[in-house]
């Protein structure tokens, strides 16, 4: 045999053996999957609903397990954002209620129990608004002065006075204003390390945010001396604040709202904002108005009120135009402050840099 013929000899041979090798795994793989019903494979998931699955408030979405069947189980625990929700003994589909839910992701997992072990699957849907937001125009009621070197961060009404925080760093104040004149009548200016943001009451005291600094201030309301301060927790920047009479409402830029503790100031929650379309980002200054949260959306005319247990944006309020063209400088910045007077019922909104306040009536569409 020639030895070009006798390395093809050895080639075939050595690929007639990787053939029978194959054949014999695969009939082998085989047998097993006979004999057990499936392959060997103890994973499952979520066939439905695929994560971030979007689900308008009120409507239902079906929850349904792909398990294989070589899993032998005894019973299966739901859990909604890992809160028990449904046990079950079977596969079959169950569904999850979302009308009691708030808006934005919502974890849904499920963990079935075989012989005292777990296997656990996990999904999530994304709860939306069901449907358009209220949506609201306005009259102009009273127009006052407004200093044009305020970039306006928070906006409050107390007492007759309005006080407004304002922002950049080397000319952020805490200030007392008269309305009618716009005078300043008393006013801490701010370390300029510090870009000023948020204000608002607590009983005697005033709680001021700064942006990215990771602090916020308390002052005596009336001497405007400063008696504490306190570190940001999870949110990590400082937009707007407001006071529901029980919990402080923070904004950080996001379309979370956080909730702190009105004494310690540590945060004690969340809500995200959505509206029918997704979420709502952006949340600036922030006022607390019979029961809802009017938010500033920076970069925007827009006003958004929001139902502050479920996040839902309710009503969306268009002040294009407020401010007159003809009054419109080079520095003349966003719409941001909301202030309310609730014994008189008067609403007051401004802006950066804007040289003038406006009292408003909201008009609905």
């Amino acid at each position: 045999m020639s030895y070009t013929l006798h390395i093809l000899y050895l080639c075939m041979n050595k690929f007639l053996l990787f053939c029978l090798a194959t054949l014999c795994s695969v009939a082998a793989c085989n047998r097993d999957k006979s004999a057990n019903g499936s392959s060997s494979d103890t994973s499952f998931n979520f066939e439905s609903p695929e994560s971030g699955t979007l689900i308008n408030k009120g409507d239902s979405v079906a929850l349904q397990l792909n398990i294989p069947a070589n899993l032998p189980y005894d019973s299966i625990v739901y859990k909604l954002d890992n809160k028990p929700y449904r046990i079950t003994k079977d596969s079959s589909a169950i569904w999850l209620r979302t009308d009691s839910l708030r808006m934005g992701s919502r974890l849904v997992t499920a963990t079935v129990y075989a012989k005292g072990e777990t296997e656990t699957a996990n999904t999530n849907v994304v709860v939306i608004a069901s449907k358009l937001p209220e949506q609201y125009s306005f009259s102009v009621i009273n127009t006052y002065p407004h200093d044009d070197h305020a970039y306006t961060q928070g906006l409050e009404f107390h007492n007759g006075f309005l006080y407004e925080s304002t922002g950049q760093r080397g000319q952020s104040t805490l200030r007392k204003v008269e309305l009618k004149t716009g005078k300043v009548v008393q006013k801490y200016d701010l370390p300029s390390k510090y870009f000023g943001e948020g204000m608002t009451f607590v009983g005697d005291k005033i709680i001021q945010l700064t942006w990215q600094e990771g602090v916020g201030f308390v002052y005596n309301k009336n001497t405007f001396e400063k008696v504490g301060e306190f570190s940001y927790q999870s949110s990590t920047e400082g937009w707007g604040i407001c006071y529901d009479g029980k919990r402080l409402i923070k904004s950080d830029g996001s379309n979370k709202l956080y909730f702190l503790n009105k004494d310690t100031y540590k945060e004690e929650g969340f809500i995200e904002v959505y509206n029918n379309k997704g979420p709502v980002d952006n949340l600036n200054e922030l006022e607390y108005i019979d029961g809802k949260i009017y938010a500033n959306i920076y970069y925007s005319d827009i006003i958004a009120v929001i139902n502050p247990t479920s996040g839902e944006v309710e009503a969306e309020i268009n002040l294009i135009g407020l401010l007159p063209q003809k009054d419109v400088k080079e520095d003349t910045n966003v719409l941001n402050g909301i202030a309310y007077d609730p014994q008189g019922k008067h609403l007051y909104v401004t802006g950066k840099n804007w040289d003038k306040l406006f009292e408003i009536k909201l008009l609905q569409n």
